[in-house]
Parts: C-alpha cells; sequence; structure tokens
C-alpha cells in the first residue's frame, strides 16, 4: 500500500530530489526497448550492451543507435531554449512544460521556507538539459525570482566544482537595512551532463551553454543499417534471435568504427553498461556528486524525493541505503504503477523510513505527479488570525451628565 504524501508536511524541510529517466519520458527514449529476450522479458541498451560487448561491430552498432535516439536529440544546439522555439517538437515542448510546472511549485515551496534556509538540491541521472531550459524558461518569464546553482563559476568560461554549491545569492535593500537569501535549486548531473566538456587544464570540468561539440554525423550507408537495427529493437514481435539473424547477414564493414568511438567517447555521460565514465575528470565529478547527496542525506529533518529513478545505479543505491540509517530522513519513492510498487516495496523492505507516491488512477507519469502529487493547489492560504480583544464599552452616565 502506498504512504499518504502530503506536500506541506514536508517543505520546511531539508529538501532533496532524485530524478531519473522516466520525468524525461517523451523528450528522449529510455533504455527499454521492445524486442524480447529468451525469456520473453522485453530488452533494454544495458542488457543487449552486456550481451553483445565483447563484439566490436555489433557494440558500436548499438551505440551509434543508442546515441542517435537517446542523446543527439537532448544536445542543446537541436533547439533554441528561449520561447517561443517552434523547432522544438510538441513532446518535447510537453516534457519541459511539465519541469516548468515542477519547478514553479518547488520555488513556491522555497518561498514558504524560513528566510535563512530556501534551498533545495536536484540530483539528476538524466544528462539532457531539461532543468537547465525550463529553469531558462522560467527565469524568463520573470514569474518568480530564484537562482540556479549549477556548480560553476566564471565568465567566459565557467568551470565545475561540487563546493560551489555552497554559494548563495543574498538580496540585500537600499541603504543595507535588510537582506534576503533568495530561494534557490541546487542542480547536480550526477550521470554528467550535455553541457559538460573537459577544461583544459585535465582536472577541470567547463559548462558549454552555446553550440555543443558532441554532433556525430553519419554517413547514409551507415544510417541505412542504424534504422534497419532500430525496426527490431523497437518491434514486440521480433526476438533476439532476429537481432543475432540481423548481425550476421549484414555487412557491418560500413560502420566507421573508430571514427564512431573516438567522438562517442568525449561524451561526458555514465554509458549504459559499468555505470562508468571514460574521462578521469568527470569519473570524479560523479563522486563528488555523490559525496554531496550523502552529505544532504545525513543532515537532520532531511526528505528525498524520487521520480523516474529505478535505482539501477548501484553506488546511487548503496550510499542511499547507508543514508537511511538516519532516523530524521524520510524518503518518498515515486512508483510508475503497481508493479513498480511491489519492487520498490520489496526492495526497501527493512526500512521504515520510506514511503511511496502512487496515482489513485493506473500510472503516476510526470503530469500525474504535477497534477495531483506535487502541487500546491490542494492547499489553500489561511491568513493568521488576529488577536482579538474585546473593546471596553463607554461608561454609562446618568442622565443629567454627570452632575451631582
Amino acid at each position: 500500500m502506498a504512504s499518504e504524501f502530503k506536500l506541506m508536511d514536508v517543505y520546511e524541510q531539508n529538501l532533496n530530489f532524485l530524478i531519473g529517466a522516466g520525468a524525461s519520458y517523451g523528450f528522449l527514449p529510455t533504455l527499454a526497448l521492445e524486442v524480447v529476450d529468451e525469456a520473453g522479458n522485453k530488452c533494454t541498451f544495458e542488457t543487449l550492451a552486456k550481451k553483445y560487448e565483447s563484439e566490436k561491430q555489433a557494440i558500436t552498432l548499438l551505440f551509434m543507435l543508442y546515441y542517435q535516439e537517446c542523446i543527439r536529440g537532448g544536445l542543446p544546439n537541436v533547439f533554441s531554449s528561449i520561447p517561443p522555439h517552434p523547432k522544438r517538437p510538441i513532446n518535447q515542448e510537453n516534457v519541459v512544460n511539465e519541469y516548468k510546472r515542477f519547478l514553479s511549485t518547488l520555488v513556491s515551496m522555497l518561498d514558504r521556507q524560513k528566510p535563512s534556509e530556501k534551498r533545495a538540491n536536484i540530483f539528476t541521472t538524466n544528462y539532457d538539459n531539461c532543468l537547465e531550459t525550463a529553469s531558462e524558461e522560467l527565469l524568463s518569464e520573470r514569474n518568480a525570482l530564484f537562482v540556479v546553482n549549477d556548480g560553476s563559476v566564471g565568465f567566459q568560461t565557467r568551470t565545475f566544482h561540487t563546493r560551489n554549491f555552497n554559494h548563495r545569492v543574498v538580496n540585500k535593500g537600499a541603504f543595507e537595512r535588510h537582506d534576503t537569501l533568495l530561494p534557490q535549486i541546487n542542480l547536480l548531473h550526477a550521470h554528467g551532463s550535455v553541457h559538460w566538456e573537459k577544461a583544459q587544464k585535465d582536472s577541470e570540468i567547463k559548462l558549454n551553454y552555446g553550440q555543443s561539440n558532441y554532433i556525430i554525423h553519419f554517413e547514409q550507408k551507415e544510417l541505412d543499417i542504424i534504422n534497419a537495427f532500430k525496426d527490431i529493437l523497437y518491434d514486440k514481435n521480433k526476438t533476439i534471435l532476429d537481432i543475432d539473424r540481423f548481425l550476421s547477414s549484414e555487412d557491418l564493414s560500413k560502420l566507421k568504427l573508430k571514427e564512431f568511438w573516438e567522438k562517442y567517447e568525449s561524451i561526458p555521460i555514465v554509458n549504459p553498461t559499468k555505470w562508468k565514465f571514460h574521462e578521469t575528470v568527470f569519473e570524479e565529478a560523479y563522486y563528488q556528486i555523490l559525496r554531496h547527496l550523502s552529505y544532504e542525506l545525513e543532515r537532520p529533518n532531511s526528505v528525498l524525493i524520487t521520480f523516474g529513478f529505478s535505482f539501477a545505479d548501484e553506488h546511487i543505491l548503496s550510499l542511499i541505503l547507508r543514508s537511511l540509517s538516519n532516523p530524521s530522513l524520510t524518503m518518498y519513492i515515486s512508483c510508475f504503477d503497481n508493479a513498480e510498487l511491489n519492487l520498490m516495496q520489496d526492495k526497501f523492505r527493512d526500512y521504515p523510513n520510506v514511503g511511496y507516491i502512487c496515482s489513485d488512477e493506473s500510472i503516476l507519469n510526470f503530469t500525474n505527479f504535477n497534477d495531483t502529487k506535487f502541487t500546491l493547489n490542494n492547499y489553500k492560504h489561511k491568513p493568521k488570525q488576529q488577536n482579538t480583544v474585546e473593546p471596553i464599552p463607554p461608561p454609562v452616565l446618568p442622565l443629567n451628565g454627570g452632575k451631582l
């Protein structure tokens, strides 16, 4: 049974969010595929990458498709992030709008916190730019005043480090008669970001919000093979045997393996296998972000709300299990359906401080989550009651005007 989740019960606590691929569903495809294995279970990019790991041509074709389907569409140069943006497909537009709704509610929550707090952390394993795009559009609309901290400092070149998440922005009044901390959202990409690049100093990461350097162009003969392979992987009537027949019959020598891997391995993301970066500097950032997550979950009166996260990352899962020993930490896991609810309840059955958020309907997608769970619309602001004092009645004077 799902736990009762009330947003107003947690808004004053140390707020942390863990966002996974489920939140960006529709913006980019997930790792899930339709083709099934020998046991009739649906395959994923991850399971196929493990199966064909030792076959160079097969694994290259798989990652070419993975790049084409799951990475390229999220690169920042594909469309403008400032509305209106006619180049953005309607499905991506809808996803960004849901992120905007989520952030708007979060800023409203932070406005209700104590003046010395007003801060939340969003940890995401998505490397797309949905959160950045939604934040920029909200700020451009000037409907809310808040700060997004991406962990970078600098001007023309912005470099990343987790220590920068401790920075705060203070709004000082005229003549410095008062100062107020602006609501701040710390944004931490645990699995990397399409905006990350390796700086000239090998030990640094720079953020690039302009033209992406991760565009990979395929020749037409490569695209023909990729698209034919895609037709099999996204066909529910196909099996792993169909994949094997395709790989043995197709001329995979047409694929430019070396050129592809040289470009692909420069992208700072965790691959669907081994949860590992190719570059040490990105690997170090990954563990710095995990340490930051651990630190936040150890703080008193902390809350962690997850959405669209499968806990497939063993490092993150292990860290959270250790952090749940903090008796003042409460974690709420958003479950897409009853099957996921049963899976998560079994995974966290030994932890009484874990709750579950489910839909009253059949599924809990991001829209339903924003409509019914993560919303302030169900809560009416009640003005503080003023202390009232019964008025003292005027003295009663005699009819002669008080004359004796």
